[in-house]
């Protein structure tokens, strides 16, 4: 692309509509109506361009173009634009005959040179004029009256246009004298029989010419235009014509970038573009445009030497406050300005309101005390006029001021004073500030933000610093670090232990440290690592350490040994009792939980009393994180026992809300797996997906990582894709992978449900013996690893089990749980019909499809493990439960649980539905996963059928129409249903459907 057509792109942006009004305006001109136009706008909005491309226009219509603008370089000339504008008639040698404007060519002596020897006089003439040249009769002194100038510039412009039309320019009026702004309304007033176009051009804000422009616009005699900023899409194209790339080749970061910086204004967004690519910046190149990543671009010079222009037109005053609040920020409250230098309300709003109006800041909308620079170069190019000791006066002084109107800093005043101290280099006092305020975040249960403010104070201490101080900000920044699901980045301050491992550091901060780090090592998933910082804790605390010192050992001790049940427990009851005599309720409330998590893996309702008391200390010591952390383990719970899960999704919305990243993390992992066990895969696939752009930085491990794994393993499991399951088994409990409490449950939950599915019963059995050897050693967090439920049916249903013996094992507590209790039911359902006891064990096989009614998978696999029993055993209603069985997995796709139904079906003499084979889904469905009950309703959607009408087709409910439509939109990877049907139309064509029907 030239350069000429990318300045002509340039100029147009965001412009369209207003260089249209005034084409509009020359084309009227040519018929003989004038019209006066005022353009007005910010400094750099683009008059000046815009006046060039009208003009430009005018030539192209063979009009007479005259130019002329006032300027505050020199001394102030009366009448300057309109001298120069004028003068252009002359300099070509193709000036109107004199003649036509008689003795107005006196009166124009003024402004035109070669009519300055035209005398006035009172009937006579100047030797050498005719009769009638050069005398106004009747007038006293007409060369001074601004009326009869003005009517003759407007008979000198229409003779000048005459036949082809005029435009007449008079830019930069802000600048002009009064005569000229006199002339001007004189011009407005009566351009409208002329063919002249008068485009006169002014900055926005206060003044006269902004006066006299309302007063024309208000009686209709002038239009005033005025250029508002570039929105971000005009940024992007002004952008792309610059660079000569299609618009969709800049990126949105570059475009937001330009925007915010500029502000909109067209001037600063062309130059920092400039800059940015000439500082190497912004590469440009085949696929496009991209920022270059610490390369620093500075601020414009042009735009620098603008900013400062304006700023100084202020006044010393008002200059000298911009800069003070350039120092700031971006933003700035206008109550501290006026404490730090003493200015009256009057006085600070009166220069307030005049950087308003040059166009340098802008009230802020979202606070009534706050004012913001107009783009972010503003305050930049401010700033660098001021000299790094400057700045730091300016920065104390005003962290003074904020100390005396918000004494003690509340709120975000800590921070904000925090950066001020900053500026001022003033490093000790920054870091205590950041401290206080991530103390006071963390304290609100607002991790994330704790985070940042404790690592700008502990990056701030060096090792000169009070060793306490550091120790003290270190252990917040550590638990910070943990409640913000971030225990590697904490793990990484370990080596900070021994710079602090001092004379100058007690013992006691040092175990609270190591105490620090063996709970993020538990997060993290290493145990062993935790156990070893727990020892060096008791070390340095030595063996006469009091209980409030050893009351944290034994929490985190607990939570660290929680494959131990025994001793987990001994140490969680210490730790419980020290902490509560002590007055520790953070450390109660993790023992608490501990005791909890111990109960819960017993499947006892003791967790409920713990984690209820867990959250009762939270609440009565206002500590928001921990009754958050009490939440999610009682609306776990419940999700467990009652297969409720309300309370779990507020606590996840609440712990968003707040940056609580550990407890919407775990939120989350529950939640998926409550959306596997019960059959909502696309659901369950959506959360876990969340994860990977965090799987793939190198800080998520440990933990949660297989906790993750394992939940896509049994999802994986009970869909019946054994391949996925070993592959996410693979990842969390691989070779070289440490002892995990999730193998029993990935292998007990995942792995015998998914050789039911595949009709393997003895695999079932050794998976489930395995889990259960597994559990013994390392005990899962909930007891949902198959003994305490999946186990008795599957050892009721054995040829070997004892025919005469009604009773079966106990689970336990265990046993209670929603998702094992089902099976506990079907088991003694099994056991009474063989026994006999036929309507019993039918009432025993409804019970459980009551409880079984948030779980379909488990339901109908139940179902289908019963009815062949009821059938041998003659009670119940086998062939019912053996249709809805069939009919559930053949929708999902389990081809060898709906085969085996189907088979059972046959033998008790029942109709068996026909079913579309496995071999009829197209390949390029199959590979995609598509099962053959989805394939079905594919096909009808391509003629774009509603569930209603889909279910009638099928013989299926609406709601298992939803499902299936949710999943192939997930499986086809489409974004919609909409877009489904169109893709099942065009799938239908390709494999010719309509021939097949």
């Amino acid at each position: 692309m030239s350069t000429a057509s990318k300045d002509c792109l340039s100029i147009c942006v965001g412009r369209e509509g207003d260089l249209g009004l005034l084409e509009e305006a020359l084309d009227r001109a040519l018929r003989g109506h004038g019209t006066a136009i005022l353009l007005t706008g910010e400094e750099g909005a683009g008059k000046s361009r815009l006046v060039r491309e009208v003009a430009e226009a005018a030539r192209s219509r063979a009009m007479r173009v005259l130019l002329g603008r006032s300027s505050p370089v020199s001394p102030a000339v009366p009448l300057r634009p309109l001298s120069e504008a004028l003068a252009c008639l002359f300099r070509d040698g193709e000036g109107p005959d004199s003649r036509t404007l008689g003795p107005y060519r006196a009166i124009l002596g003024r402004v035109v040179p070669e009519y300055a020897h035209v005398r006035l006089g009172t009937g006579r003439r100047s030797p050498g004029l005719r009769e009638g040249e050069g005398t106004v009769v009747g007038c006293h002194g007409p060369e001074h009256s601004p009326v009869l100038l003005a009517e003759s510039v407007l008979r000198l412009v229409s003779a000048a246009g005459a036949g082809s039309g005029s435009l007449l320019v008079l830019e930069d009026l802000h600048d002009a004298d009064p005569a000229t702004l006199a002339v001007v309304e004189y011009l407005a007033d009566n351009i409208a029989g002329q063919g002249t176009v008068l485009l006169a051009t002014f900055r926005s804000g206060p003044g006269a010419p902004w006066d006299l422009a309302r007063a024309l616009a208000r009686r209709r005699a002038g239009t005033l235009l005025t250029l508002r900023g570039l929105s971000r899409t005009e940024v992007a194209r002004l952008a792309a014509s610059r660079l000569g790339i299609g618009s969709d080749g800049v990126p949105y970061n570059v475009v937001e970038r330009l925007y915010r910086d500029s502000g909109g204004n067209l001037f600063v967004a062309e130059e920092l573009l400039r800059t940015l690519v000439a500082s190497g910046a912004l590469v440009t190149g085949p696929q496009g445009c991209r920022l270059v990543a610490g390369v620093r671009c500075p601020v414009p010079a042009a735009v620098e030497h603008s900013i400062a222009r304006r700023a100084a037109r202020l006044g010393p005053e008002g200059h000298r406050l911009l800069s003070a609040a350039a120092v700031i920020g971006e933003r700035f409250p206008v109550s501290v300005l006026r404490q730090a230098w003493g200015l009256s309300e009057a006085r600070l709003f009166a220069r307030l309101r005049a950087a308003g109006a040059a166009g340098l800041i802008t009230a802020d909308d979202r606070a009534c005390d706050w004012y913001g620079f107009r783009g972010a170069l503003t305050a930049a190019a401010l700033l660098g006029q001021l000299t790094p000791a400057d700045r730091a006066a300016v920065a104390r002084r005003t962290a003074e001021a904020v100390a005396e109107l918000h004494p003690g800093l509340p709120g975000p005043w800590c921070p904000f004073a925090a950066e001020l101290r900053l500026s001022a280099d003033d490093r000790p006092g920054a870091a205590s500030l950041f401290a206080t305020a991530g103390r006071r975040a963390l304290s609100a249960g607002r991790a994330s933000l704790a985070v940042e403010q404790l690592t700008r104070a502990w990056e701030l201490l060096g090792a000169a610093d009070e060793p306490r101080v550091r120790v003290d900000v270190l252990d917040e920044l550590l638990a910070a670090l943990s409640e913000s699901g971030r225990a590697d980045h904490g793990l990484r301050l370990a080596s900070a232990l021994e710079e602090l491992d001092g004379p100058g550091v007690a013992g006691v901060h040092l175990a609270r440290l190591h105490t620090r780090l063996a709970w993020l090592s538990q997060a993290d998933g290493q145990p062993t690592v935790g156990l070893a910082h727990v020892d060096a804790a008791r070390c340095a605390l030595g063996p006469e350490a009091e209980d409030r010192h050893t009351a944290p050992l034994d929490a985190v001790e607990a939570q660290l040994t929680l494959h131990a049940p025994p001793m987990a427990g001994r140490l969680a009851e210490q730790a419980t009792d020290k902490a509560e005599r002590a007055g520790l309720t953070v450390v109660a409330c993790r023992a608490w939980r501990v005791r909890g998590q111990l109960a819960l893996m017993r499947g006892s309702q003791e967790a409920s009393h713990c984690f209820s008391r867990m959250h009762t200390l939270a609440d009565t010591h206002q500590l928001p994180l921990w009754r958050m952390h009490a939440m999610l383990q009682l609306a776990g719970q419940h999700c467990l026992v009652d297969g409720e899960r309300d309370a779990l999704l507020r606590v996840r919305r609440q712990a968003g809300r707040i940056g609580a990243r550990a407890v919407h993390t775990s939120a989350d992992l529950i939640l998926a797996l409550d959306h596997v066990l019960r059959g909502e895969y696309p659901e369950a696939r959506q959360l876990t997906d969340a994860y990977r752009a965090r799987e793939e930085q190198p800080g998520f491990t440990g933990a949660d990582a297989r906790c993750l794994a394992v939940v896509r393993a049994i999802g994986a499991a009970h869909q019946g894709r054994r391949d996925l399951l070993e592959e996410h088994l693979g990842a969390s409990l691989g070779a070289g992978a440490p002892p995990s409490p999730w193998a029993s449950l990935a292998r007990g939950l995942g792995g015998v449900v998914c050789a039911l599915l595949e009709e393997d019963r003895d695999l079932a059995r050794l998976t489930l013996e395995r889990a259960t050897a597994e559990d013994a050693v390392h005990p899962a967090p909930y007891p949902l690893t198959g003994q305490y439920g999946l186990a008795l049916l599957l050892e009721a249903l054995t040829a070997e089990a004892d025919r005469d013996r009604l009773d079966q094992p106990d689970p336990g507590e265990a046993g209670r749980l929603r998702w094992n209790r089902q099976f506990v039911l079907l088991a003694r359902a099994v056991r009474l019909g063989r026994y006999g006891r036929g309507e019993e064990a039918a009432d025993a096989v409804v019970e459980a499809e009551a409880l079984a009614q948030p779980y379909p998978p488990a339901a109908h696999l139940g179902l289908r493990l019963v009815a062949e029993a009821a059938q041998a055993d003659g009670w119940g209603d086998p062939v019912l439960w053996l249709r809805a069985a069939e009919q559930y997995f053949h929708g999902a796709g389990v081809a060898a649980v709906a085969g085996a139904c189907r088979s059972l079906l046959r033998r008790a003499g029942a109709v068996v539905p026909h079913r579309t084979s496995e071999g009829q889904v197209p390949q390029v469905l199959r590979v995609l996963g598509v099962t053959p009950r989805e394939y079905e309703v594919l096909r009808l959607l391509a003629d774009r059928l509603d569930n209603r009408a889909l279910a009638a087709r099928l013989c299926i409910s609406p709601r298992t129409v939803e499902k299936h439509v949710a999943s192939l939109i997930s499986k086809c990877d489409q974004p919609n249903r909409a877009a489904l049907n169109a893709y099942a139309a065009r799938i239908r064509q390709d494999e010719g459907w309509g021939e097949r029907r």
